[in-house]
């Protein structure tokens, strides 16, 4: 009886941004494993039912960069507007009612504006952007740390709901396994956001950033909870350091999308047979997943910006070993390198932009990065095939996008943090 009082006592004086933390990383696990990663397991049964060709089912998949994009800028101010939990709340309920309307669709164009406008807008905006923005509002000094619990639930999303869609499907088809999503995802999701997410930073409720508490005291050394300058979108915008990082992000981040989209194919060219071939994509996602708390540990001790760097050239790295492999065990290698430094990148960057420019309009400025990084992702997978279609090998493709990450490692060098106007020299 005194062990359940003690941990019910815990539990009453936890710091509620651990409890967001909580909540975001379940409900960034279910979004991410069946919006993300699921659509591989509709493909093949999209294409038996409709005759789509594997093209068009891939301009479909892809319009959710598309609708990030657009929606980036506007997403992240409604965001900052009206809260983390509202906006939560309404998108999980939009992304729910497009798996409904799935159900129904008989055409191309259908599928295209349902999955690329309203079920992306949901999962883009309510199970991905709100979450990281609450948990980036809500910690500083142990910003990195929080981060990382919650996109190592975004990666455990592919092992664990990507088999149950794949199950559902082959035992009762693709419709009862979008049914199953729709469900879970309101019967989940929307619990967590109305007990474990609020709408803004904690001191709207009378707390402080990472459960810090305040000591009386007229000696400012002695004051115990960190703050920071926070940049209004425009103030942002003037600085070099913004253009830096976003440049940065912008040329990273769609390397892995390409790396995704073509590695079966090129793999297969190497030789290596399509199931092996299926399971590295597999194992370099599971590689992601240690990479995403070493990175944030990392980061919490050495800067985002120093983290990222070595990141992205482990990134780099990874992809010089995956241009020259010639063999599985190349490949290996490939994967241990890239997927840990691939993964690292997710929460640091994430912890990056609220470092540098606050919390109070994060959402927003976040919004104008993604819709940046949208052209990358659209890009690169279609320049790889251009590239195969062209040439007959993805070896020119995959040593351009390497010389990109390198690059990228450049920006991210000169995207120092930027100094506040209040403190800038007249």
């Amino acid at each position: 009886m005194s062990t359940d009082q003690s941990l019910m006592e815990r539990y009453k004086n936890m710091y509620f941004g651990w409890k967001t933390v909580f909540a975001g990383a379940v409900i960034a696990c279910w979004g991410y494993g069946s919006w993300y990663y699921g659509m591989s397991a509709l493909f093949t049964p999209l294409i038996a039912e409709f005759g789509w060709t594997r093209a068009q089912l891939s301009l479909a998949f892809s319009m959710r960069s598309i609708e990030g994009g657009l929606e980036g800028p506007f997403g992240g101010m409604l965001i900052d507007k009206y809260g983390e939990r509202k906006i939560t709340i309404i998108s999980t309920i939009i992304a729910c009612s497009g798996l409904i309307a799935l159900l129904y669709v008989t055409e191309l164009w259908q599928f295209i504006f349902v999955w690329g406008f309203v079920v992306s807008l949901g999962f883009n905006l309510g199970l991905y952007d709100t979450v990281n923005s609450a948990v980036s509002k809500w910690f500083i000094r142990k910003r990195g740390r929080a981060l990382s619990f919650v996109t190592l639930g975004g990666g455990l999303g592919g092992p664990i709901i990507v088999p149950i869609m794949a199950w559902l499907i082959f035992n009762y088809g693709w419709r009862s396994s979008l049914m199953f999503v729709a469900g879970s995802t309101l019967v989940i999701c929307l619990p967590l956001a109305w007990f474990f997410m609020k709408d803004g930073p904690p001191e709207k409720y009378d707390m402080l950033p990472d459960g810090d508490t305040v000591i009386e005291s007229d000696n400012p050394d002695e004051i115990n909870f960190v703050e920071e300058y926070n940049f209004t979108p425009k103030e942002a915008l003037k600085t070099r350091s913004f253009w830096m990082m976003l440049i940065a992000f912008m040329l990273s981040g769609g390397i892995t999308a390409m790396v995704t989209m073509h590695q079966i194919p090129y793999l297969i060219d190497l030789g290596i047979d399509q199931i092996a071939a299926a399971g590295v994509l597999g194992l370099m996602a599971t590689m992601s997943l240690p990479g995403r708390v070493l990175f944030a540990w990392l980061s919490d001790r050495i800067g985002e910006r120093k983290t990222l760097i070595i990141s992205y050239g482990m990134k780099a790295v990874g992809l010089v070993v995956f241009v020259l492999a010639r063999n599985l065990t190349h490949i290996l290698i490939f994967v241990a390198i890239y997927g840990a430094g691939y993964g690292g990148s997710i929460p640091v960057s994430t912890s990056l932009r609220a470092s540098y420019f606050g919390r109070k309009a994060y959402a927003t400025i976040t919004g104008y990065t993604t819709f940046f990084g949208a052209i990358s992702n659209v890009a690169y997978p279609i320049f790889a095939g251009w590239c195969y279609d062209v040439y007959k090998s993805y070896t020119f493709a995959f040593t351009v996008i390497t010389g990109i990450q390198v690059l990228a490692m450049v920006f991210m060098y000169f995207a120092t943090k930027p100094i506040p106007p209040s403190v800038q020299p007249v």
